[in-house]
Parts: structure tokens; sequence; C-alpha cells
């Protein structure tokens, strides 16, 4: 039984492959780029974001339909202390990125108390 080594994975797309032969005389340089940030993303617009509810009348009138229908059908005795905390927070009107928002204002010591008492 001959053992063979498999051939090296072809290199990855858009690697510039040089011969170590090569007579090229930027054979020792290194290739390197800046950074653009033309393209830079703002990293908190998921705070600004609408859902894809608050843009569609219709699919609002649906939810709040099967909202109202499956509150009838719930069982409250079965209830967990995450469904609790969940139906508190929807009554007082809390989401994530209110949570986010409000999180966000006022100094950093206001900040820490905020989150704290969540």
């Amino acid at each position: 039984m001959v053992l063979t080594v498999p051939p090296p994975p072809p290199p990855p797309p858009g690697y510039n492959h040089r011969d170590d032969n090569s007579d090229s005389e930027d054979n020792n340089s290194t290739n390197s780029t800046d950074l653009a940030i033309d393209d830079f993303n703002d990293h908190r617009k998921e705070e600004e974001r609408l859902t894809e509810v608050e843009k569609n009348e219709r699919v609002q009138k649906q939810l709040k339909t099967l909202t109202s229908e499956l509150a009838q059908a719930r069982d409250e005795s079965k209830n967990t202390q995450n469904d609790l905390l969940h139906s508190e927070n929807v009554r007082a009107g809390r989401d994530k990125y209110k949570t986010l928002r409000q999180i966000r204002q006022g100094n950093t010591k206001q900040r820490i108390d905020e989150f704290e008492a969540l």
C-alpha cells in the first residue's frame, strides 16, 4: 500500500501567487492597503428602524386580531416568570429599542444606574 499526499488546495480568490524564484524587485515587499471608511455604516441604526409591522397596516390588523384570539386561549395558570415579565413590559410599553435609547441617554453614571435598574 502506497500512501500519497493529496495536492495542496488552490490559493484563495484574489491571492496574488508569485514563485519564490521570480526575479522581481518587489519580491520582498509586503502588500498593504488602507482601511476605507467610505462605506461606514452607523452601528446604531437599529434604534430608528421601523419594523415591517409598523410599515404595513394590513399586517398590523392581522396581528391585533391574532393577538386577541391568542389572549382568549391563553391559560394564565401556566405562565412562567418570563411570561409575567414580558406581559408587564408590554403593558408598560417597553421594548428592546426603547430600552436601548433610554440607556444611551444621560451621563455615564445615569446610564449605569438605569441599566442596573432593569
